[in-house]
Order: structure tokens, then sequence, then C-alpha cells
């Protein structure tokens, strides 16, 4: 009789240690699942793409030291992003980042951190150069803007303020709250 007894408790305790056991594995596996659904699904270092326009003209170019997509936003990371845009009848503006993010529709870029844009003349000399932080490139719009502190250095000018936006095709920029210019 103690005999049965025993092998009951024991058989008892299995079955609760069991049903411990398997929710905790499933617990794990669960989290594991859930951390992998925010994982890249694929990276590359040292990538370049370009994108050609309707009449098969380059129109942009985005390089990066690295990159990684994320499938669940469809989105892409960028380390170290530097983008050329081409300009009919202009030559290319140049534009550097610390990092990027690339949103799901391929259209909208936003830069991070040290933001510089630049804009060379046919021999290489500077014509103007932009430094300011976080800022939201629309490709499709050809526009970029940013609400940080903005300095641009030109040949003749040194202009700073908060918040600019700039509108390629008309070749402008705005600042939006002006603090004071330096002419030299």
């Amino acid at each position: 009789m103690i005999q049965r007894l025993l092998i009951l408790v024991l058989l008892i305790g299995a079955a609760v240690f069991s049903a411990w056991l398997l929710n905790w594995l499933s617990a794990d596996a669960g989290s594991a699942v859930q951390a992998d659904a925010q994982a890249p699904d694929y990276y590359m270092e040292d990538f370049t793409t370009l994108t050609m326009d309707r009449d098969g003209k380059p129109k942009n170019k985005l390089s990066a030291d690295y990159m990684a997509h994320y499938p669940h936003d469809n989105s892409t990371e960028l380390v170290r992003p530097r983008m050329e845009i081409f300009r009919a009848d202009e030559l290319p503006l140049y534009i550097d980042a610390e990092k990027g993010r690339v949103e799901g529709d391929d259209d909208t870029i936003s830069l991070y951190g040290i933001v510089k844009m630049r804009e060379y003349d046919a021999h290489g000399e500077p014509l103007l150069e932009v430094s300011t932080t976080d800022v939201k490139v629309l490709l499709e719009q050809e526009y970029a803007e940013t609400d940080s502190h903005a300095t641009i250095v030109t040949g003749t000018a040194v202009i700073t303020g908060r918040g600019m936006r700039v509108y390629l095709p008309e070749n402008r920029l705005e600042i939006i709250d002006h603090e004071k210019t330096i002419l030299n």
C-alpha cells in the first residue's frame, strides 16, 4: 500500500515537473521567435545602389559602409551613408551622414548624426557646404528638410539658423529661423 502511494506521488510529481518544463521551454522559444522577428533578414557591407530615371540616366546613388534590411517594417538601416544626387544641367550634390534609415517606401531616407551636403564646381572646388544634423530626404520630390541647427558656407557668406528646407529642382535652400549671416 505504501509502495503504491509512493509510486502515485512520484508519477504526480513527474507530471507536474513535465508540465512546468514544457511551459518554460515554450515561453523561451516564443521569446526567441519574437526576437527573430525584429532581426534583419539580410545585410551587406560596402554596398552601392544606383537609381535611374525614366530615360535611363542616373538619378541618385546611395552607398554605405553597412546596411541591414528589417522585414517586419521593410526598413533598411545604414551606417555611414553617402548619397550622390544627379541633377539635370547641374553637377551632382553630395550628402553624407553618420547613420541613416530608408523607409519601406524606398522614397524617404532619414539621415542621423552629423549630416554634410556639398556641391562642387567643374574643377572640384567647393561652391556650397551645408552642415546640420538629422535630415529627412524625400527622393521623389527632390526635397530635404531638418529642424536642427544648420550652417551654410558659400564662397561669399556663412549663414546660420535653425531649420532648413532644400528644394533641389529650384537649387534653393531656405533657413527657417535665420540667426546670422557673415559676409566674406
